[in-house]
């Protein structure tokens, strides 16, 4: 038996752009930050600095981890950190 949804479109708004929203995605930004931070590979000079910020877009909430160096985006190309501490951080 096949069911109909129609969402309501300014309750899923709403919802995407609560405090509870921004707060998870927060949550599981910084855990993907910690876990890049555990197993990045240094680059030539210093360490790569892993931070997760959140804000709050016209149509719903976002988080962001930022890797601070230089060499970051080579890391990345290298050895997929980013992509990896994604995989290792889970759901």
């Amino acid at each position: 038996m096949a069911v109909r949804v129609i969402l309501n479109r300014s309750g899923v708004r709403e919802m995407l752009r609560s405090e509870g929203v921004q707060d998870e995605l927060m949550r599981r930004a910084r855990r993907v930050a910690s876990a890049a931070e555990a197993i990045g590979v240094p680059p030539h000079e210093g360490d790569v600095d892993y931070y997760a910020e959140a804000s709050m877009g016209r149509s719903r909430a976002r988080a962001l981890v930022i890797a601070d160096h230089p060499g970051a985006l080579g890391q990345e190309e290298k050895y997929r950190t980013l992509g990896t501490a994604i995989d290792a951080a889970g759901g």
